[in-house]
């Protein structure tokens, strides 16, 4: 677990943050211009940050049950390098990336973390599978730090009610303003309100999308044959408004 601490200077009443992941570049069934219409609203707006969640590769080996003859001969450095580039344009505003089982079964294969040669080629803190991220804005007009739990994510149940159940009960063990967890590639958030000794204090839980479709037309993928259900495509918005420590997200 890693915890990562990012400073932001700004003067606004609203920061963004967009947790983007599960695009599994290199499948047949990746819409990748989604996620580079994405890449170009974070570069655009201001005040705007991401956090990657892993998965941006697909790199399913031969050896892999899941691996596609439809699928292209994988290169990993291709692949790497398409990532790459486009992420380019917003390393500055990308707060860290996860790792995600897909990087992590390359590294596991002898290729090396997919994700350490991201960060380290775009000089973007590294978060492992899971972290704590700290954002403090200044000059001081917040009341305090928002803190977010990122988890790349482990729950790959077919039932939307097992991953709000799942996402939800890191409650209990790890203390955040807002969770985010990939994986699943399920699109939704939830929101709680907790009560203690300084008031009322606002908890989100989401699950973070995906780029990669179940089923595309002439292709047969992994999903497909697993007989996944169809999947809304797209990412969570998180806005923050500092000066009141409130905290909202929408799909």
């Amino acid at each position: 677990m890693y915890r990562i601490n990012k400073l932001i200077h700004s003067t606004t009443h609203q920061i963004e943050i967009i947790p983007f992941g599960d695009i599994h570049y290199d499948s047949p069934n990746c819409k990748i211009k989604p996620f580079q219409n994405l890449i170009d609203y974070i570069k655009k707006t201001p005040n705007c940050y991401a956090i990657g969640m892993g998965d941006y590769l697909d790199a399913i080996l031969p050896s892999d049950p899941r691996f596609s003859p439809e699928q292209s001969d994988i290169v990993v450095d291709n692949c790497i390098q398409f990532i790459r580039v486009l992420l380019e344009p917003i390393k500055e505003k990308i707060i860290c990336l996860l790792t995600g089982n897909h990087e992590y079964r390359l590294h596991s294969e002898g290729y090396g973390d997919p994700t350490k040669r991201l960060c380290r080629e775009l000089n973007i803190p590294y978060a492992g599978f899971s972290c704590f991220i700290k954002i403090k804005i200044i000059p001081k007009t917040h009341r305090r730090s928002l803190i977010i739990y990122a988890h790349h994510g482990w729950s790959a149940g077919r039932k939307t009610g097992q991953c709000i159940n799942n996402v939800e009960n890191l409650a209990q063990y790890w203390d955040a303003d807002v969770y985010l967890v990939g994986h699943s590639h399920k699109l939704w958030a939830t929101r709680q309100v907790k009560i203690g000794w300084g008031g009322e204090r606002k908890v989100i839980f989401g699950n973070t999308g995906t780029f990669l479709e179940t089923c595309t037309w002439n292709t047969t993928g992994y999903g497909e044959k697993a007989g996944y259900p169809p999947q809304k495509l797209g990412v969570l918005k998180l806005k923050y408004y500092p000066e009141t420590a409130d905290i909202h997200i929408s799909e």
